[in-house]
């Protein structure tokens, strides 16, 4: 059971939180969950994890439903909203991403980084784009950096020390059975630095491309990155290694300029 401890940097953290945060991240994980299975999960004692239910249930942050299953409420709805809305490499990439999809036929994301994890903040679909469970998932799960060609631009941008505090996460991953070749990871950032752009050939899901640019703020700090993402068969040759890639670094420059105006 957890009780209120301090966190890395020596911040005090309260144990009440983050077991109701360990409770809607595994019924998210286990897309709505009995109380049994919350119970095999979790440490906790069925009747503290019952006590807590009642409680985000109160607030609308849990719902249950008829036959028992406890689902994540809809007032994350309006809280994800606003959080978006109130974002704003949002609110002035939007607008670029929906170009971007329509020039390249794409489908378009703009991503942010948040505690070392990917998280799609916009994305609009090209005439081409194929809508399938993976760009859900991406929606849905935030994912390591080193998993899509925006997660990859936004890791070779960070500042020094917290691209190696994450590398450093990931050595451990590795440790613990991820199949993570953080050398070559290395190598490869160094190259997106150079050249501007990152890009995914079948490395996360085969037959399929993607492109991403880092997008900076004026002093140097990375805020996000855009990408496309296409099946392969339809991103070849000089579209692959020209054209669509000076589209998504047009992008991400568009949207850095219309930040410092913002």
């Amino acid at each position: 059971m957890k009780s209120d401890s301090t966190d890395e940097s020596g911040r005090r953290q309260i144990g009440s939180v983050l077991k109701a945060v360990d409770i809607v991240h595994a019924i998210k994980r286990q897309r709505g969950a009995t109380l049994q299975e919350l119970d095999d999960e979790l440490e906790f004692t069925k009747s503290t994890i019952h006590t807590y239910l009642a409680t985000l249930i109160e607030t609308g942050i849990v719902e249950q439903e008829s036959d028992g299953t406890y689902q994540l409420g809809y007032w994350f709805v309006p809280l994800s909203n606003y959080t978006r809305n109130n974002t704003d490499l949002y609110r002035v990439g939007r607008d670029e991403v929906d170009s971007l999809a329509d020039r390249t036929r794409h489908f378009a994301h703009l991503v942010v980084e948040s505690q070392g994890r990917q998280i799609v903040l916009y994305e609009a679909m090209g005439e081409d784009s194929v809508t399938d469970e993976y760009h859900l998932r991406m929606r849905e799960t935030p994912r390591r950096l080193y998993n899509s060609a925006a997660g990859k631009a936004i890791l070779a941008s960070l500042r020094e020390q917290r691209r190696e505090e994450l590398l450093e996460e990931m050595e451990e991953d590795t440790a613990s059975g991820a199949n993570i070749d953080v050398a070559s990871l290395r190598e490869r950032l160094e190259t997106i630095r150079d050249r501007g752009y990152a890009i995914n050939d079948g490395e996360e899901i085969r037959g399929t491309r993607s492109i991403g640019a880092p997008i900076r703020r004026d002093a140097g700090e990375i805020v996000g990155a855009v990408s496309i993402t296409s099946p392969k068969t339809r991103l070849q040759n000089e579209q692959f290694t020209d054209e669509i890639p000076e589209l998504v670094m047009e992008t991400a420059n568009i949207i850095e300029v219309k930040l410092e105006t913002e």
